[in-house]
């Protein structure tokens, strides 16, 4: 007897994405993904125990993609000595890249998904929003031009989630650059 194909996590997630990516993450069919993966439908169930974890993975995914920006260079991720307004603007820049992308791409299918796909995409979300999150605080933290008093006063986490809740706030209202919440920035915390 012929065994049967094997295939890793990481293979069908991957054909997970690419038909997300070619027909919409409503359309995701574990059926699709198998025949994809050359494997049977329960190969895909030894991995995910449903199609909402599936789903969930996927769109972790998509906010990896784009945290992973391009050349495998991440705008979400701080670099050793950047400012915070330039940490800012990078990640602002990356954001509304992918913001826009998940618009035109998923966000409409994704209100046709049931309740318990949404609470768990929405989750893998927030994860990667955290990292971005804690990329704000590190920024911070190693940014020597920034007057130590403003973030006794704050600080270091109240700050970031208030960069973070107002950079998404002035991406929703159309600031692509965040010129207010920078502007406050620099007069704010800087000497």
């Amino acid at each position: 007897m012929a065994s049967k194909p094997s295939i890793s996590r990481q293979a069908i997630l991957d054909a997970a994405y690419r038909q997300a990516q070619r027909e919409g993450i409503a359309s995701l069919s574990v059926r699709g993904i198998a025949a994809d993966c050359g494997v049977a439908i329960g190969s895909i169930y030894n991995h995910f125990p449903d199609k909402a974890s599936l789903v969930t993975e996927v769109i972790g995914c998509f906010w990896e993609q784009a945290a992973r920006g391009e050349e495998g260079r991440s705008c979400f991720r701080y670099r050793p000595g950047q400012n915070l307004v330039a940490f800012c603007k990078q990640v602002a820049a990356g954001l509304e890249e992918a913001l826009a992308e998940f618009r035109s791409d998923w966000l409409a299918e994704i209100a046709s998904l049931d309740t318990r796909t949404l609470q768990r995409g929405h989750a893998a979300e927030q994860e990667c929003f955290r990292h971005i999150e804690q990329g704000f605080q590190i920024a911070i933290a190693n940014d020597p031009s920034i007057d130590p008093r403003a973030i006794e006063t704050i600080g270091t986490e109240a700050l970031a989630h208030f960069i973070w809740s107002n950079m998404l706030q002035s991406l929703k209202e159309g600031d692509c650059e965040c010129a207010t919440l920078t502007t406050i920035l620099r007069r704010a915390l800087y000497r």
